[in-house]
């Protein structure tokens, strides 16, 4: 699902729907495959989450899990754009899959 940006008839932006329950696993399940296709970028989401290896497979079905990986992903641009761009989907698609799992993001 990509999520763009359009224009609101009275002039301002407003966003397309945002993604599904479903739909937002499957981007946090895909960011997975992403991290775990490069040992650097998975052994720094290990490091960082403190998740063991051998945990994974039990933890993917997890939201807590999903919202971790998405948050991670999310937290850091390059790496973040390097996925959307894999995925062929927008930046803001994967924001919003987090925040369709986790709830909106108080600053």
């Amino acid at each position: 699902m990509k999520i763009e940006k359009t224009r609101h008839r009275l002039g301002g932006e407003k966003r397309a729907a945002a993604p599904s329950k479903s739909e937002a696993r499957s981007i946090a399940l895909r960011s997975l495959v992403f991290l775990a296709a490069d040992d650097d970028r998975m052994g720094r989401f290990l490091a960082l989450t403190g998740v063991d290896p051998g945990d994974i497979r039990a933890l993917m079905g997890e939201e807590g899990f999903q919202i971790a990986l998405l948050a991670h992903i999310c937290g850091d641009e390059p790496l973040l754009i390097d996925f959307a761009s894999g995925e062929n989907i927008s930046p803001e698609s994967v924001v919003a899959a987090l925040m369709a799992l986790s709830g909106p993001i108080m600053e």
